[in-house]
């Protein structure tokens, strides 16, 4: 049974929905195994706690 962590900022309940069904689609193809064998972890990070290319993630426009 794959698990997959994701850490990232924070999304909206919406986008996570999305994300999440279409992330254990393509890894249930790919593992030709049920999507029901998929489990998603979503971890959500602060934009503070976040630092991309050297800037933190809340201090980029």
């Amino acid at each position: 049974m794959p698990v997959i962590i994701v850490e990232s900022n924070k999304l909206a309940l919406d986008k996570k929905r999305k994300y999440v069904k279409e992330l254990t689609k393509i890894t249930a193809e790919a593992y030709d195994l049920p999507e029901t064998a998929v489990t998603i972890i979503l971890k959500e990070n602060k934009s503070e706690n976040i630092g991309v290319g050297g800037d933190l993630l809340s201090e980029r426009g």
